[in-house]
């Protein structure tokens, strides 16, 4: 029996390079069935733990979930995830998307009084804080989080390419970051397969469909399919 060790050097090995600059590649290193070939060689808790993850950062099926069991739902999903380090991922992640669902949210002249529920993936402290500062366009965090600063008026004057390249960056180099001392553990594998979702959506760019993700946001709830202007891919 191969040892978890050399198996999942053998699996990094056998991907492709991914680009240091998002923005420069023009071609998908790896498609996702020759990916998913490569993925076999999981261990089977490890498998489910990838696509808990997956399925976490991409649901398309929650639209019969109102706000509050999406994020109920998230949580026990979350906590399931047996790595604290990946764990930290997703949830960061998911509170990017409540911050998204909170600008438009504000944008489309919602008011929300500070005892009023807002329902996201924050913790409870910081959900309280954008309760209290909804009529700041930071919400108040702009010092620990400047992207919010940068994607409030990109949103508001519908700069939709502008805002999903944004995020796209935001998202890459917070996984760069993360993937230094990761090169041939479950982490690795992991961070390369979050990061080929923002490849093969930058190599199949089309102004119309970052359009389309511009508009989803304009239901303004967890169950938007795209929330993150994510690809259902």
């Amino acid at each position: 029996m191969i040892n978890q060790r050399f198996k999942y050097t053998l699996l990094i090995t056998s991907l492709p390079p991914q680009p240091v600059d998002l923005f420069s590649t023009k071609i998908l290193p790896i498609s996702r069935i020759q990916l998913d070939k490569r993925l076999v060689l999981l261990d089977a808790d490890d498998a489910y733990d990838l696509a808990r993850i997956e399925g976490l950062l991409h649901w398309s099926k929650m639209h019969a979930l109102d706000d509050f069991n999406i994020v109920k739902h998230g949580f026990a999903e979350l906590a399931l995830i047996r790595s604290d380090f990946l764990r930290e991922i997703v949830a960061w992640r998911l509170e990017l998307r409540t911050l998204l669902i909170a600008l438009r949210r504000r944008q489309n002249g919602e008011t929300l009084h500070p005892d009023q529920p807002f329902y996201g993936f924050c913790d409870p402290l910081r959900l309280d804080f954008i309760r209290r500062n909804w009529h700041k366009p930071d919400f108040g965090l702009g010092q620990s989080m400047p992207w919010l600063k940068q994607a409030q008026p990109l949103m508001a004057e519908h700069q939709s390419m502008a805002l999903d390249k944004l995020l796209m960056d935001l998202n890459w180099k917070y996984l760069a970051r993360l993937s230094l001392g990761h090169t041939f553990d479950f982490p690795a594998v992991v961070l390369y397969v979050l990061r080929w979702y923002f490849i093969n959506r930058w190599v199949s760019y089309d102004k119309d469909r970052a359009l389309l993700r511009f508009n989803e946001l304009i239901s303004a709830s967890m169950a938007a399919a795209s929330l993150e202007y994510e690809e259902n891919t």
